[in-house]
């Protein structure tokens, strides 16, 4: 079970807001109060993962899909960056299995380098009841082969609806609607996305997203303001250096794909003494830890992981418990965090 920022404060006998700015790394917080608060933290969720786990009705999978390996490197990042808070998500994964009389087994499969016939025999020699697969990487056809087993799979971060498999999702084109409505609403126009050179799920719903309000705002044609740079932070970053070498061109806003692109852009903005937001505007999707853009509070669209992943597993839950449980594809609104990389257009006029 998490454990809650409240519950940590009462224990220690310190704020709420401390126990925050410890678990995200930010300053303002007293290096020996911060370490009594992580070290806290680490032995409860110990504890908690110690605890036996009732598996009287057996196994569910919970399945990493590495196909060319991005996201995982994201997501290994992002736990460099903030480790106390490395596995929560499948503590809590499991945690809610073994209330419901499950064991969860923890499997990451990547396609280049294992065996894919090899996992399905262990999903069938273990008697896997179902697998929740954390899907941003696959294709279609990549889903095909699981389904041989037949057994509920629930998807994280995909789209599998016409295979019948049940699917848990951001709403990106919500969120980048969102955050289009907003820049414009600040008085920019001449707006550019910024993304990365891989081509997964989640990212293709926000391009698309993108096109789709600029044209429905009527603010020109953007099917060439879509700027691929890359899928590490040191490519992104050489990339931004070349187009800004070559002139923006009147370009007063950026909307930035993912956490990656944000860092690797802001560097090389920084570098070439661009001042955000006077100079260009910053709009991000998704979060990343404060102390990457020293000085400047990304203004983010923000969708929620925890939240959707173990709601995914609770219904693989209900569906190997109840075969005519229906299909389901579940969308999470996104929200948008106000920072300070925005300038307001309306409010003030260059000089």
């Amino acid at each position: 079970m998490h454990i809650k920022a409240k519950d940590i404060a009462a224990e220690l006998g310190v704020s709420p807001a401390t126990v925050s700015l410890a678990l995200n790394n930010r300053p303002g917080i007293n290096p020996e109060t911060k370490e009594k608060i992580l070290s806290y933290v680490r032995q409860k969720e110990k504890e908690l993962w110690s605890e036996p786990l009732s598996s009287s009705k057996g196994k569910i999978m919970v399945l990493s899909y590495i196909k060319n390996g991005t996201i995982m490197e994201h997501t290994e990042r992002r736990q460099k960056m903030a480790p106390d808070r490395q596995g929560w998500l499948y503590r809590e994964m499991a945690s809610l299995s073994a209330r419901q009389g499950y064991e969860m087994i923890l499997r990451n499969f990547r396609e280049n380098t294992q065996s894919l016939e090899q996992l399905l025999r262990e999903c069938q020699k273990l008697s896997i009841k179902g697998i929740y697969i954390m899907a941003a990487e696959m294709q279609h056809s990549d889903i095909y082969p699981f389904q041989q087993l037949k057994i509920p799979i629930v998807a994280g971060n995909n789209l599998f609806y016409e295979e019948g498999i049940d699917s848990y999702l951001i709403d990106n084109r919500e969120g980048i609607t969102r955050g289009v409505s907003y820049l414009a609403d600040k008085g920019h126009s001449h707006i550019v996305y910024l993304a990365e050179t891989i081509d997964i799920f989640n990212f293709r719903e926000r391009r698309e997203a993108f096109l789709s309000e600029m044209a429905r705002k009527e603010l020109g044609d953007a099917s060439k303001r879509i700027w691929h740079l890359g899928a590490r932070i040191d490519e992104i970053y050489n990339s931004m250096k070349l187009r800004l070498n070559a002139g923006i061109r009147g370009t007063t806003a950026f909307v930035l794909e993912s956490s990656i692109v944000s860092m690797g852009v802001y560097k090389a903005l920084k570098e070439r003494q661009f001042r955000i937001p006077r100079d260009i505007s910053l709009l991000g999707f998704d979060s990343l830890p404060p102390y990457n853009l020293l000085g400047t509070e990304l203004t983010l669209i923000k969708g929620t992981h925890t939240k959707r992943h173990l709601a995914g597993v609770q219904h693989l839950i209900r569906h190997i418990e109840d075969e005519n449980e229906e299909i389901l594809k579940i969308y999470y609104r996104t929200r948008l965090q106000e920072g300070d990389s925005v300038f307001d257009k309306t409010k003030y006029i260059y000089r």
